[in-house]
């Protein structure tokens, strides 16, 4: 059966899905569940200094006054309800750009999967396990979705990380909380319902905001459905189902075209073999080594080898020219940022960071630094040139020309952090006790660190969650 079929045309896709999803496993193979166990160490690493950005603060002075609960908000020490802390643990999760990518999805997928299932874990006293398979579920779903709407769904400026992290929150949930597959089938449904956010917000407290309202979407929808809440069913792929609206009335043309398919990205919903491959061995996260936006990433690594190893210093440098896939820099909006967020986006400043510090670290972001005239001194020497090719198609090259007349030239396809290129456990240790300086102690530090590590035994996660209640003034 081709993937773009259903077994049953009466059958909707989403009653495909919902149905492996409600009789999917409680657990995985040890190296599935031992990388689920890695994402969500990066994901907690980044919601403690992501819940002192001041975005992430905006929302909690305001979420604080909509009512108590029992699930843990980092950075307070009083709880929320779960949709509550849902929201503003996924807002701080992504609040600094330092959480992983998934390229399936084209989503930054842990910031929602994993703070809706930690705060519906938190309430239902959810064993770490559990955790980590329905995390697995709801990547699955989040995979096949993904690929069944890109690459046209993100071209065209829809943020996945809102979209499709809303659907796979709620498979997720869903799955954590036992649905059967009729319920299952209304919380996916349902969490449709919820997709939404653009690209236009990039740059802004918005785009974290993204995150953070997927994963309440997550426990939201699962729980209504659980209630017995229903929905309609042909919201992926009937004739006003989100494939339709949410790519354009070019579907079936572009379905039909000689695009490059990238990412097992094919515009249709595969319905045979939904769970296998797992997605999270077949594809993997892109785990981040710099708070900043992943386009930059691949300049970044060459750009620091270069440095390291020619010892370029500032005053060296005559030029910079980056060559990438045009579609890295439509990410980089920003040549000329104006505060942290927007440097973020911006290939200019990060790479002059990246030269006068030897490295880019969370506090080149401040309002001071983008001020900073050393760094705004160094950017007009950063030239792009956008390259009409895929990312899979095109390395992204650093060519660094010296004062002397000297041309230093590096590449490089696969950052750190991408699937091929992966941070050791030891390294992914390091950047959570680098996450927590300067936000906890080294006691407070030490128990999310033990809790964590324990994460894929059979206890309740509520250890973890007390961890991570602290008193972030405002």
């Amino acid at each position: 059966m081709p993937d773009s079929a259903t077994p049953n045309p009466a059958i909707s896709v989403s009653e495909v899905y919902a149905g492996w999803a409600a009789g999917a496993p409680r657990s995985f193979a040890p190296e599935a569940m031992h990388r689920a166990k890695r994402a969500f160490i990066d994901v907690v690493a980044c919601m403690v200094p992501g819940a002192v950005d001041e975005a992430a603060v905006t929302l909690r002075a305001v979420s604080s006054k909509w009512g108590a609960g029992p699930c843990t908000v980092v950075g307070e020490t009083a709880g929320q309800s779960a949709p509550l802390a849902a929201l503003a643990n996924g807002m701080a999760a992504h609040a600094l750009d330092f959480d992983d990518n998934f390229d399936p999805a084209k989503a930054h997928i842990t910031a929602v999967l994993g703070p809706a299932l930690l705060a519906l874990g938190e309430e239902r006293k959810a064993t770490g396990s559990d955790i980590l398979a329905a995390y697995i579920v709801g990547l699955q779903i989040a995979t096949r979705v993904g690929q069944g709407l890109n690459p046209y769904h993100r071209n065209r400026g829809w943020h996945a990380t809102s979209t499709v992290g809303a659907i796979g929150a709620a498979v997720a949930c869903g799955h954590l909380i036992k649905l059967d597959a009729a319920k299952m089938r209304h919380c996916l449904n349902m969490a449709t319902s919820y997709a939404g956010g653009f690209m236009s917000q990039f740059g802004s407290m918005t785009k974290p905001l993204h995150a953070g309202k997927a994963a309440e979407a997550g426990v939201v929808c699962a729980t209504l459905a659980e209630a017995g809440l229903s929905a309609g069913s042909e919201t992926l792929d009937g004739p006003n189902g989100m494939a339709r609206l949410m790519v354009g009335p070019d579907l079936e043309e572009l379905r039909n075209s000689s695009f490059k398919r990238e990412h097992g990205q094919t515009m249709r919903f595969a319905t045979d073999s939904i769970g296998e491959p797992l997605a999270i061995l077949a594809h993997g996260l892109k785990v981040k080594r710099y708070a900043t936006c992943g386009s930059t990433h691949r300049a970044l690594d060459a750009t620091l080898n270069l440095i390291a190893q020619h010892n370029i210093g500032p005053k060296d440098v005559a030029r910079i020219d980056v060559y990438a896939p045009v579609s890295h820099f439509n990410n980089l909006m920003y040549t000329n940022p104006q505060d942290g967020m927007q440097a973020k986006f911006s290939m200019e400043f990060c790479l002059a960071v990246a030269l006068l510090n030897r490295g880019v670290g969370l506090a080149d972001f401040t309002p001071e630094a983008v001020n900073n005239a050393n760094f705004r001194n160094l950017m007009p020497l950063v030239h792009r040139h956008p390259v009409d090719k895929l990312e899979s198609e095109f390395p992204t090259r650093v060519e660094i020309t010296l004062n002397s007349g000297v041309r230093c030239t590096a590449e490089v396809d696969a950052p750190k952090g991408r699937a091929d290129n992966p941070m050791t456990d030891a390294e992914l240790w390091d950047k959570l006790q680098q996450c927590c300086r300067g936000v906890l102690d080294d006691e407070s530090t030490s128990r999310i660190s033990d809790a964590l590590n324990k994460l894929d035994g059979p206890q309740t996660i509520n250890a973890l969650m007390a961890a991570l209640r602290f008193n972030q003034k405002r």
